[in-house]
């Protein structure tokens, strides 16, 4: 009986072992980071991007399915096109910036089969809530996360890309001149986490 006991202990002891805490990878804006929308028009092409991103997302990359949470903040106002007027203008009539600073994406839980292997991309479906203009909306993003971990640094990439329609979240479309732009925006985003 008591070789019983000592075995249904060890079994235990390795089981909780054997079981990851989920790792908090921080978000944190600068070089290597990208958020992009672009913007057709008859007459040129228009795209913003910034590199102020911010976040977390908590996982344990050995095992999906305990869960996946994360929240994505942008810095709106710092979205640049390459001409100041123009981002004055979508900054002041369009987002709004001073009333909406932050575009935000979260997902609660999400629970996935599998493990991400070091250097081995997956992709897969991020359902969660995107906050821009002052509405929030569910929206499915499909994107692709790589992790990496040196030993010294465990880190996450995140790239994906979703459509935004402007009338979805009150924006009036922008018009400089005789250009109109498109009322899908194409949003592209590619930022990296790394673990606390």
């Amino acid at each position: 009986m008591k070789t019983r006991w000592l075995f249904l202990l060890t079994l235990l002891c390795l089981t909780a072992a054997a079981q990851a805490d989920p790792i908090t990878f921080i978000v944190s804006g600068g070089e290597g980071n990208l958020i992009q929308f672009q913007s057709r028009a008859p007459l040129e092409t228009v795209t913003g991007t910034t590199n102020r991103v911010s976040g977390t997302i908590t996982l344990d990359p050995a095992d999906l399915t305990s869960g996946i949470s994360a929240v994505i903040v942008v810095d709106a106002a710092s979205i640049k096109t390459g001409n100041g007027i123009r981002d004055s203008h979508m900054r002041d009539n369009h987002l709004e910036t001073k009333q909406y600073p932050e575009i935000r994406f979260t997902l609660d839980t999400l629970a996935l089969p599998g493990s991400l292997a070091p250097g081995a991309p997956q992709k897969f479906m991020a359902l969660g809530e995107f906050f821009l203009h002052g509405v929030t909306r569910t929206i499915s993003v499909p994107v692709e996360v790589t992790y990496s971990d040196t030993g010294a640094q465990k880190r996450l990439r995140i790239t994906g890309s979703f459509a935004v329609g402007l009338s979805e979240y009150n924006i009036p479309r922008p018009q400089f001149l005789i250009m109109r732009l498109d009322e899908i925006q194409q949003i592209t985003v590619d930022f990296w986490g790394s673990a606390k």
